[in-house]
């Protein structure tokens, strides 16, 4: 399957470039924070830098689906490879010359935040143009081999290559790898397009989209569950994990070791999900992210760092996998001429309250302590994930069904009303 998928040339051309571009990326992201430190840049400076491209990735998430269900996706994506490029090219010639400053780091990752709130959507939006229906899932499972590869071995490239070479060295192979992502985008094959909405000024289309999230009860109610997730399980395990490595884990090379196992779970869960099917992925998806959401407070369970990584490798698989059904079922049951806006509200929901996480995980373990804060932190989204999996309409919604909906129209309200699975 994997061959044959590969053989498919517009595929193909699309996983190359996309395993292109993550290759320079995961490397780049290690080369960016030390050329902060190198000029000078303090970690409160180096932290600043990294909410920059987080902020209007977050901010244009939604437009940029509605930008991909209204022109072409395929060169919205290459549109945004080459912004990417240029910002990264831009950024190493600087650092090259020694003329790099601060703010000249905040302006990059700006654009390049905004330029990846435009790929995404299309991204989601273009997969199911390209590959059948039959399948998405196995597509959509490379995809996510391909990039959680990439994370175990990248910072370990990164470091190596920085070390050699230096920071502007890294980001000029990334401005290459983004390059040769467009190049092969370019090359894929000319296909007319689903037929597209009617166009609309930006705040009509953004409600037809929330029109589809809201129409469908499995949608609307997942999407919850992985506001929650990310608002409270990801904070928790990178800004609360760290210290608990340091008090009961053996500090770093203990935190190694867990960050280690639930990269190589991702993806180990990225085969699993490309080998087994299930025929209830939004049900599958909640009943996967209770293994991922009791994270935190296993993490202080005292059961040895052994056992934790062992739970540390089946979380990682547990998130991979619900990546892989979630995308899928996405594809299948989203209108074409929506998928993009669907996709984007999706992301953005995931990312929403992840900042205010982030922010409020420190105060909290001050206020009821590092145990109470940790066993409340997996309790919230672990409950979470019961009462989504508890939704009749998720527990109802199957992998397929017998007339695809990427060949219909957008969608009424009243008619999703009549769907068995919603």
């Amino acid at each position: 399957m994997i061959i044959a998928l590969l053989r498919q040339r517009d595929f193909g051309l699309l996983f190359f470039g996309q395993t292109a571009s993550m290759a320079g990326d995961a490397p780049a992201a290690l080369a960016t924070a030390f050329a902060v430190l190198e000029i000078g840049g303090s970690p409160t400076a180096l932290g600043v830098v990294l909410a920059a491209r987080y902020l209007p990735l977050a901010a244009l998430l939604l437009l940029g689906g509605v930008l991909a269900d209204r022109f072409p996706r395929r060169g919205l994506m290459i549109a945004s490879d080459v912004v990417r490029a240029s910002t990264q090219a831009v950024l190493a010639a600087m650092l090259f010359v020694g003329d790099a400053e601060l703010w000249l780091f905040i302006v990059v990752q700006i654009v390049y935040g905004g330029a990846e709130a435009l790929f995404r959507p299309a991204l989601a939006g273009h997969l199911p143009h390209i590959v059948p229906r039959e399948s998405l899932r196995e597509a959509n499972a490379l995809v996510a081999m391909s990039a959680n590869l990439l994370r175990i071995t990248g910072p370990g490239l990164g470091a190596v290559a920085i070390s050699a070479l230096g920071p502007g060295a890294v980001l000029a192979m990334d401005a290459v790898t983004f390059g040769v992502s467009a190049l092969l985008l370019a090359a894929m094959r000319h296909r007319p397009e689903a037929a597209r909405t009617v166009p609309e000024r930006l705040l009509p289309a953004l409600r037809t989209g929330w029109r589809e999230v809201r129409s469908r009860t499995w949608l609307w109610a997942s999407i919850l569950n992985f506001t929650v997730f990310g608002a409270v399980t990801v904070p928790a395990m990178l800004v609360l994990g760290p210290e608990v490595a340091r008090l009961e884990l053996g500090g770093a090379d203990g935190w190694a070791v867990i960050m280690a196992t639930y990269a190589a779970g991702a993806l180990a869960g990225s085969v699993i999900a490309m080998r087994v099917p299930v025929a209830r992925p939004a049900a599958a998806c909640a009943v996967l992210l209770v293994v991922a959401a009791a994270r935190p407070a296993v993490l202080l369970s005292g059961l040895g760092l052994a056992v934790l990584g062992v739970y540390s490798l089946l979380s990682g698989a547990a998130v991979a996998m619900t990546y892989v059904y979630w995308r899928t079922v996405l594809q299948q049951r989203v209108p074409a001429t929506a998928l993009s806006r669907v996709s984007s509200i999706d992301d953005f929901g995931t990312m929403l309250l992840t900042p205010v996480g982030y922010l409020g995980a420190g105060p909290l373990a001050a206020a009821v302590g590092m145990h109470g804060a940790m066993v409340l932190l997996a309790a919230v989204p672990v409950a979470a994930s019961l009462v989504t999996f508890a939704v009749p309409g998720v527990r109802a919604v199957r992998a397929a069904e017998e007339q695809s909906p990427m060949s219909s129209g957008v969608t009424t309200p009243a008619a999703t009303s009549r769907a068995p699975s919603r």
